[in-house]
């Protein structure tokens, strides 16, 4: 486990995080269908949530944080070194303010979306900056959506996830990041976990985060919380998701062929 993370990943963690959530209804609508998906052989759960950026007192506290321990680490401004040798991450040299402010949004994304956890040590190096809207789109299709069971569903899906997110963000004007913990850092590396990924869209003008995560379970696994309720197998009724209206033109899933059996492409 890496050095000062073992008592971030405990419950009860150190700083109160009070990121606030942003209802849409068509996330909530997406989020029913993904909350708990029994595929056959495995369970995929996943959610979409959104989050504003404007900070508030709580946390604040985050990101001073953040700024103290890369003060500290960064060379002082009377060095003729200073701003060579500062650390780098994905978000830029973390001895510029707007690098650091990155880093701040997406630990307190986390820290939201897991409450029972504290990620404020979690390294940059583990936060990986997406290019191209197209590589996200194609890595959540090709990972989640192929296990849907048929075309229709993972198509009708799909155009619904990237509809909502694109409604809750504007994805053409945001930056991506994923999120590639180890296990010792991962919050759903249960047993039976077999894949999981952690997508993030910042809209630096809106000043909003929606964050996408989605974890697939070995049907051996013991029960997991999100199943108290139901575990259903994905069909047409369950997708009718009430998109009706929408554009499919403009959403990155519009053709399956496209994003399954090859690259994808998009210009938005």
């Amino acid at each position: 486990m890496l050095e000062g993370f073992e008592s971030a990943l405990t419950f009860g963690p150190s700083f109160q995080h009070t990121m606030k959530y942003l209802g849409f209804e068509s996330l909530e609508k997406i989020n029913n269908v993904l909350s708990c998906i029994d595929t056959g052989d495995s369970r995929i759960f996943g959610r979409i949530e959104a989050y504003s950026c404007k900070n508030t007192g709580e946390d604040k506290k985050l990101k001073q944080h953040i700024e103290t321990k890369y003060d500290d680490e960064l060379i002082s401004p009377g060095s003729f070194s200073y701003g060579h040798l500062s650390p780098v991450s994905p978000f830029g040299p973390l001895s510029q303010p707007t690098s650091r402010k990155t880093l701040f949004y997406l630990l307190a994304t986390l820290n939201a979306a897991y409450p029972d956890y504290d990620f404020s040590d979690v390294k940059p190096e583990y936060f990986t900056k997406i290019p191209a809207i197209g590589l996200a789109v194609n890595s959540v299709n090709n990972m989640f959506l192929v296990h849907l069971g048929d075309k229709n569903s993972a198509e009708t899906v799909g155009t619904s996830i990237w509809a909502a997110i694109d409604e809750a963000a504007e994805m053409k004007d945001c930056d991506i990041y994923s999120f590639n913990p180890d296990r010792d850092l991962e919050p759903d590396a249960e047993e039976g976990n077999l894949w999981s990924f952690y997508f993030f869209f910042f809209n630096r003008r809106l000043k909003r985060m929606v964050f996408f995560t989605c974890r697939s379970v070995s049907l051996m696994a013991p029960m997991q919380p999100e199943e108290e309720n139901s575990v259903y197998l994905l069909s047409d009724s369950d997708v009718d998701i009430g998109m009706d209206g929408y554009d499919l033109k403009k959403s990155p899933s519009y053709s399956y062929e496209q994003y399954i059996m090859q690259p994808f492409q998009m210009d938005i």
